[in-house]
């Protein structure tokens, strides 16, 4: 019987690190001296795109109906080229950790998805700034959780890629920080398309 109550409590532990580390990465007066005011968030898409899933299946070695994951995206243009670039947000067990989802970014080329970078310690939403970096925006991203302090981290484009851990990149200043953010979805309570 002791065994039982141990086994409950792992699971409880498990469940409630898991639930959240994917929720949504608005701050709650942390790093308070970044004013996030002039950012204007869109939800993520709801329609099904099996091109991606197979693009991101591929970049993240998954199978589908093996692999419980759920995904999120946005089609934003990061380079003014006129072709929105398109950026996932993956949500499950085999993507997720203490710090935070996965993620991939997608340029699409004669009609198929090409792989720019991978995500990982990603949290949304994901603000896409003004500000460029080698002729394509730079990206804030929120961290916390798995032992990061928490706050802002800003990743710039080095002319064919963007880092893909934001924990290790370096932190937004004090200040306004204008932009979009996209999948500014509740994740704890908007499910997104199963895969």
């Amino acid at each position: 019987m002791k065994y039982i109550h141990i086994l409950i409590l792992v699971v409880f532990i498990v469940f409630f690190s898991y639930t959240g580390s994917i929720g949504s990465a608005h701050p709650n007066g942390e790093n308070s001296e970044v004013d996030v005011s002039d950012v204007t968030y869109v939800l993520s898409e709801t329609k099904r795109d099996p091109m991606l899933e197979k693009a991101f299946s591929k970049a993240f070695d998954l199978k589908q109906g093996e692999d419980q994951i759920q995904y999120y995206y946005n089609h934003i243009d990061l380079n003014d080229d006129q072709q929105p670039e398109t950026f996932v947000y993956l949500v499950g067990s085999p993507v997720c950790g203490s710090g935070g989802c996965s993620g991939a970014l997608f340029t699409n080329q004669n009609g198929e998805y090409k792989l720019v970078t991978t995500f990982s310690l990603l949290r949304s939403p994901v603000i896409i700034e003004n500000e460029k970096t080698n002729g394509w925006k730079n990206m804030i991203m929120y961290v916390s959780g798995g032992g990061i302090k928490g706050g802002y981290k800003r990743l710039r484009f080095d002319g064919k890629t963007y880092p893909s851990n934001p924990s290790v990149q370096p932190d937004v200043q004090k200040g306004k920080i204008s932009g979009v953010g996209i999948i500014n979805d509740d994740i704890s309570k908007k499910e997104g398309i199963p895969f």
